[in-house]
Formats: C-alpha cells, structure tokens, sequence
C-alpha cells in the first residue's frame, strides 16, 4: 500500500513524462506549486490559505454589497419597498442564482484539478466554454420567462397585491445584467482555479462603490431619480461593467494561458460537466432554498417581519462571505493539489481550512451579539423593525458557527469533485429534519421568527457535522489517482488518441462517457 508521500510519484504523471517525472528509477524530484513554492507543511497550508483567502474575500464582501445597496436605497423609502426587494431578492435566488451558482460549481472542481494535471492547460478554457453554453440555456430557456411572468406566480402564492407588482417589477429590469453576472461568476472561477484571485477583487473595488452611486442617484436624486425601479437598473448596469472589466483583465493582464479560443468542443462531451453540476446544482439550491422559504413563510407573519427577515438574511449572508471566501480557496487547494498528485497537501490543506472556518464562525457569533442592537439601524429607520431584528439576533449568532464550517467542509468536497455526498447531506439535513421543526415551532408553537432560525440552525449544524465527517473519512491516494486518470482521460477525448494503445487501454475504464461513468469510481 503506497502512502501519502509515494502517491505523489506513481500516478498517472509516471506515465506520461513531464518536467516533474524523475530521471532515474526510485529518484523523487520536488513538486512546485504554480505561484506559491511551499514544503506542504501545516504551517505553508495556513500560509497558502491566508494568502489566498484574503483577495477573495474581498471579492465576496464587494460582490454581496451589489446586493446590499439595493437593500439600503429601497429599505429607506419604507417598509413596503423594503419588503418588495426582499420579496424579488427571495425570487431571484431561487429561480436563477441557487440554480446558476449550484451549476458552476462543476467548475470548481474541473478547472482546478485540469489546471495542474493536463499537459494541455487549454482544457481549463474548454470548461469555461461548456459552462457558460450551459448556463446560457438554463437562463434563457427557464429563468428567463420565469422572472417575467414573476408577479403572477407571486400573486398565485397568495402573496399581496402591492408587494408582488413591485417585485415583479424589480425582476424584469433585473433581467437585463442578470445574463453578464452569471458569465462574471464562470469566469471568475475560471480564474481562480489558476490562482488568480485577486482579480475580480480590482474588478469589484471599482464597481461596487459605482453601484451604490448608481443605486442612490436613481432611486433618490433629482433630476434622474426613477424611484423604486432605479435600484434594478443600476444593478443591471453593474453587473455589465464587471463583466467587461474582469474580460478586459483576462485579455489583457492575466489568465489568457488557459484560453485556447472558442471551439466546437464546447458543444459536446458535456456528461463531464453536467455530472458535478447536477449535485452541484442540488447541494446550492437545498440550502438556499430553505433559506428562501423561510422568506416566504415570513410573508405570512406580517410585513413587519417579513422586513425583519430581510435584514436577518442580509445580515447572515454577509457575515457568510469570508467563509465563503475560505471555501473557493480551499475548494481550489484542493483540486489543485490532487491533480498534482500531492494527496497529504491535500489532506492538510482540508484540515486546515476547516479549523479556520470554526474560528471564523465564532468571530461572526460574537459580532452579532455585541453588534444586535444596532443592525437594525443600518437598513431602516422604522423602530418597531429594529426591535424585532435585535431580538431575534441571538438566534442568528449560533447559525453562523455551523454556517461559516458548513460552507468551508462544502468547498472541499467540490475540490474533490464529490458533489452528490455534500446534495444528500443538504437535502436530508433541510427537507427531511429542519425544516418541517421549523414549521411546527413558527406557526404551531407560536415562536415565530425565533422558531424559523431555530429550525435553519439545526439543519446547518447537521449538514456542517455530516460534511466534516465525509471530509476526515476520504481517502486522498485513491482521490488523487482517480483525478490524475479522469484528466488524462478528459485530454484523449479533446485531442484525441496519440497512438499509444498501452495508454489508451490503461485509461479506457476513466473516458467520460455517461456509460463508462457508472465504473469510473468519481461519483
């Protein structure tokens, strides 16, 4: 049985030679990482991580203020305003973003492990192709007329008249950036699986602070003020602007290695691609959709709640992006790693993360209590939101701890391509247990927002422990051996077979095909 360090010589990278494949028999030369050379030692992993993690984790904090200046410019016109936008905002996570988001998660796992196992880096760009060709016709064959005919769909949910106009209303102009922000989160992984992550960050420093401009001269300023549309429209101009920058960024500065240019391959051999993305999909969509639900189970406990949820949902959701941060670099370590062969760096890489997501959690815990009586203000200047906000708060401080390591143990098991595991985790934990106590403690039990966060609390920490659990039991020799042969494998059907038949029969079990997919022991 070979262990973790002889893994790193007796994968398929012996196989075909390449400037890490030693000379001599027995000879061991050292792995390099792209940019960052470190020894794999815990210590270099924490270094990784850090490093890695920072520019990240601004392109999160920015790319979720997009969403706060909405919140904020609207929330200061009224309730009703403020509860329209939640409405939409519930709206388009569910029917587009969970879904888009959860679909490019393939990525995640493709680009990084195709980056350092393929000869030909070009691969990466092929991913990106056939993602974006895919997310194309989700969005315009289902999102597309969903968010249109959205005020009717809200109206047959029972919701009110006023409340489903404005947010229908929100959609359609919505509708017209919606399309650059889904290709902008294909091409920033894209870029992250390259190491390149600070650049959605540049992207970002520029365009968030121009979206809240944008936000408050439409919504509020004289003579172009629109009112309540202005906010859907600025946003829309936004998320072109950052698709046009971050392309510019690609072309001109960095990250133009992994593009070979458009190809026909992007049109077929999508099983690869669409059998992370299905999982990836379900595992996104089960926990925003509880999310979502729980929005619109508020709906039904009055506007004054239903605002209070939207503060809640803002608020957690922000706290989320750093470890959320942590989980696309670590989700990219990962891949990276075990496409190099380096299963203990792998290994160490996962541990590390997850102890960093614990702490993070806890950070955001005690933020949220000390900070509970002023949250409120930041949104809205209606008291009796504020108060119900700060009240439900201490719910919301336990839910970040299991949220920060949920999200973190969620980012390495797409670094390992083992989407389907964490989908189950997540619709067993959600559907199955959590949310159905929810329901019986909100409308049963007369808790109300309290027995909603007491229900998500319980569905996170169930997901956040079976997810940590599968993470701690993987096998990381068999991972990287099974990566290493399924990249080769993707690489002769793209190129095509050199006239090796030894190799081609040594990789006949690991082509991608939905037949040969049932033996190849990825999902």
């Amino acid at each position: 049985m070979p262990s973790e360090n002889d893994i790193e010589t007796s994968s398929f990278l012996s196989i075909t030679p390449t400037e890490a494949t030693p000379l001599l028999p027995g000879q061991k030369l050292p792995h390099k990482n792209n940019e960052n050379e470190d020894d794999g030692s815990w210590s270099g992993e924490f270094r990784w991580l850090v490093s890695k993690s920072l520019p990240v984790i601004g392109t999160y904090l920015l790319q979720y203020s997009l969403q706060l200046a909405s919140v904020f410019t609207l929330g200061h016109l009224g309730p009703t305003e403020l509860a329209a936008s939640a409405l939409a905002s519930m709206f388009a996570s569910v029917s587009a973003w969970s879904i888009a988001f959860g679909t490019a998660t393939a990525l995640d796992t493709l680009c990084s492990q195709a980056w350092t196992a393929a000869r030909d880096k070009t691969l990466v760009g092929i991913h990106l192709q056939r993602a974006l060709v895919i997310l194309g016709i989700i969005f315009f064959g289902f999102v597309a007329p969903i968010w249109w005919n959205a005020t009717r769909i809200l109206l047959s949910l029972n919701q009110e008249l006023e409340l489903a106009l404005l947010a229908g209303t929100f959609l359609r102009y919505l509708l017209l950036g919606a399309p650059a922000f889904i290709a902008f989160e294909g091409l920033k992984k894209y870029l992250q699986a390259q190491g390149i992550m600070q650049a959605s960050t540049y992207v970002l420093m520029f365009a968030s602070p121009l979206n809240f401009i944008m936000n408050y001269t439409l919504v509020h300023v004289e003579p172009v003020r629109l009112g309540f549309i202005g906010a859907p429209i600025a946003t829309s101009i936004s998320y072109w602007i950052m698709l046009t920058l971050l392309i510019l960024y690609t072309w001109k500065v960095k990250g133009s290695e992994a593009w070979g240019g458009w190809t026909s391959d992007a049109f077929k051999n999508w099983w690869p691609f669409l059998r992370l993305a299905i999982p990836g999909a379900l595992m996104i969509c089960s926990e925003w959709w509880a999310y979502q639900l729980t929005a619109l189970a508020t709906s039904y406990l009055g506007r004054i709640n239903l605002a209070s949820q939207s503060i809640l949902l803002t608020a957690v959701g922000a706290s989320f992006q750093i470890p959320f941060a942590i989980s696309i670099a670590s989700a990219n370590r990962v891949g990276n790693s075990l496409g190099q062969c380096l299963a203990l760096q792998a290994k160490r890489a996962s541990m590390i993360a997850l102890f960093v997501s614990v702490v993070f959690g806890f950070l955001n815990c005690v933020f949220f209590i000390l900070a509970r009586s002023k949250i409120g203000y930041l949104f809205t200047g209606d008291e009796e939101v504020i108060v119900n906000v700060s009240r439900v708060i201490p719910f919301c401080a336990l839910f970040v701890i299991a949220d920060s390591l949920n999200g973190v143990s969620a980012g390495v098991i797409r670094g390992l391509g083992h989407q389907r595991i964490a989908a189950w985790i997540n619709i067993i934990s959600n559907y199955v247990l959590a949310l159905p106590m929810a329901y019986v403690l909100t409308f049963s039990a007369g808790w109300g927002l309290n027995g909603i966060w007491t229900g998500l609390s319980i569905a996170m920490y169930l997901s956040a422990i079976g997810q940590s659990i599968y993470v701690f039991f993987v096998n990381w020799n068999t991972e990287a051996e099974r990566i290493s042969n399924s990249i080769k494998a993707e690489e002769l059907c793209v190129h095509g077979v050199d006239g090796n038949q030894d190799e081609q029969d040594l990789l006949a079990p690991y082509i991608l095909t939905p037949t040969a997919s049932k033996t190849s022991g990825i999902m």
